[in-house]
C-alpha cells in the first residue's frame, strides 16, 4: 500500500481506542493501528492493521522506519500506556513528539517521584524498593497506611494499600510481578478527593483541557468507580490543582503534547500521584470531556503530532454538560448472558455502554481497573441528573452469573 495522504501511527487499537482512530480518519489520515490482539476492535476501523504489542519497542520503530516512506508516515499516538513506543517511533523518524527520556520518566513512578521531592512539587512521599528490607526502610519514613505500587504499570496494576507489616510480602510481590523493572514503589497513603487533569502543552503554553472526579472503590485496592466529567470542585480548588500539574509537568520535561495527571486534594492542599505523557484513558479523553464540553483533546494532540498549528477551537468547548462513565460490577463467576443492553441504550442520555467479556468468561476478582467487566457512558445537566440516568441503565442490565 502506498499513500499520497498522510498517514499516523496509533499505537494500541483496543475498544479504547476506537475514538482516536475514527478521529484520525475524520481529520483526513490514513491510519495505521498497531495491538498485540490480531483481533483488536479498532482494526476493523484502520486503514493498516499489525499484529504489535504495543510494547514492543523496537518492532515499532523498525516497522516505522522501513515503512515511513511508502505510507507516507507523519505522525505517531499513543492509544494506551505506551508512550515510550510513541517517543522512539517519532525520534527516529524526525518527527514531532516527546522525547524519549521524558516519555521513560513519565512512565517510571520512581523516576517520577525522585524529579518532584528534588524541585519541591506536592506529592507524597515514596521510593522504589526490591527487598522486604528496602520496604521496610521506606515505611519506616512513610508510615501506615501505605500504598505499594507497581512503577511502570497502569490501570492500578498491582496496587494495594497496606495497614500493617505482615501485608507487606504479599503487597511487594504483587507489584513487582505487575512492574517490568521488578522492582516496586512504596508510598505515603494520603486521603483525599481525586481527580484526573489532561493538560496539552504547545509552544510554551498549558492548555487545561479537563479536570474530572474519580470515584474509587474495592479496598484495599484501587479500582476506578466512576469519573464525573467535568469535576464539580470549586473554581478557586481547580486553579490550585491545575497550578500542580504545570510545576510537575515542567519539572519532568514536558514541553510538548498531553500529560495526563492523577491528583488528590487533601487537607494539605493538592498533590500529584502521577503524570504519564499521553492522554487518559478510562474513556476521560474519548468519551466524557466530548460529551460535556465539545472540546476534541485527541484531535489536538493529533495536530500537534503532525507538526501543524493547533487549532484552539478544538479545546475551547462549546457546552457546559456534565458526563459521568460509571463501572457496573456483576459478581464473579462464569458469565453466561447479559440481558437489558438494547433497553438501557435506548434510554435517554445513555451514550455508550462498553462490555468487555462474552458468555463463557471468567468474572474474576476486581483488584485493578483492567478487571472491570462493563462502562455506562452518559451526559446529562448536572452531577445528579447523569447519575440519574446511569441508575436507570443499572437497573436495565442484568448480567447472568453461576
Amino acid at each position: 500500500m502506498s499513500s499520497s495522504k498522510r498517514s499516523i501511527l496509533i499505537v494500541s487499537a483496543g475498544v479504547m481506542q476506537i475514538p482516536a482512530i475514527l478521529s484520525a480518519k475524520e481529520l483526513g489520515l490514513t491510519v495505521i493501528g498497531t495491538d498485540r490482539n490480531p483481533d483488536a476492535a479498532g482494526f476493523r476501523y484502520c486503514d493498516v492493521a499489525v499484529p504489535l504489542d504495543s510494547k514492543d519497542v523496537e518492532g515499532h520503530v523498525r516497522f516505522a522506519v522501513e515503512n515511513a516512506g511508502r505510507l507516507n508516515l507523519k505522525a505517531a499516538f499513543a492509544g494506551s500506556d505506551c508512550a515510550i513506543t510513541v517517543a522512539e517511533v517519532t525520534q527516529a523518524l524526525g518527527l514531532p513528539g516527546i522525547p524519549p527520556d521524558v516519555a521513560r520518566r513519565s512512565n517510571n513512578k520512581a523516576l517520577m517521584k525522585e524529579r518532584w521531592i528534588r524541585d519541591g512539587i506536592p506529592t507524597p512521599f515514596g521510593g522504589e524498593a526490591t527487598t522486604i528490607a528496602e520496604a521496610k526502610a521506606l515505611l519506616a519514613r512513610t508510615g501506615f497506611p501505605a500504598i505499594v505500587k507497581a512503577v511502570d504499570n497502569a490501570a492500578s496494576r498491582g496496587s494495594m494499600r497496606i495497614d500493617a507489616p505482615e501485608q507487606l510480602p504479599e503487597a511487594l510481590e504483587n507489584a513487582k510481578a505487575a512492574s517490568t523493572t521488578r522492582t516496586a514503589m512504596i508510598e505515603e497513603y494520603v486521603v483525599g478527593e481525586e481527580q484526573s487533569v489532561e493538560t496539552i502543552v504547545w509552544k510554551g503554553k498549558h492548555y487545561h483541557i479537563s479536570v474530572a472526579d474519580r470515584i474509587f472503590g474495592y479496598r484495599p485496592y484501587h479500582v476506578e468507580m466512576a469519573h464525573v466529567d467535568p469535576s464539580t470542585l470549586p473554581s478557586d480548588t481547580q486553579e490550585r490543582i491545575v497550578a500542580v500539574v504545570d510545576a510537575a509537568a515542567r519539572s519532568l520535561g514536558v514541553t510538548l503534547g498531553p500529560a495526563k495527571a492523577d491528583m488528590i486534594w487533601t487537607h494539605k492542599g493538592p498533590m500529584i500521584l502521577e503524570m504519564p505523557t499521553r492522554l487518559s484513558g478510562g474513556f476521560h479523553s474519548q468519551y466524557t470531556t466530548p460529551l460535556s464540553t465539545g472540546k476534541s483533546p485527541i484531535k489536538a494532540v493529533m495536530q500537534i503530532a503532525l507538526g501543524d498549528e493547533l487549532d484552539e477551537s478544538l479545546i475551547r468547548g462549546d457546552r457546559t454538560l456534565t458526563s459521568v462513565c460509571a463501572g457496573i460490577f456483576p459478581k464473579g463467576g462464569v458469565l453466561k448472558a447479559i440481558h437489558g443492553l438494547d433497553e438501557a441504550r435506548g434510554i435517554q442520555g445513555v451514550e455508550e455502554i462498553i462490555i468487555t467479556k462474552k458468555p463463557g468468561d471468567v468474572i474474576g476478582p476486581y483488584y485493578d481497573n483492567a478487571q472491570r467487566v462493563c462502562w455506562v457512558i452518559v451526559v446529562g445537566r448536572s452531577r445528579e441528573h447523569a447519575f440519574e440516568i446511569v441508575k436507570q441503565a443499572e437497573r436495565a442490565i442484568r448480567f447472568e452469573v453461576e
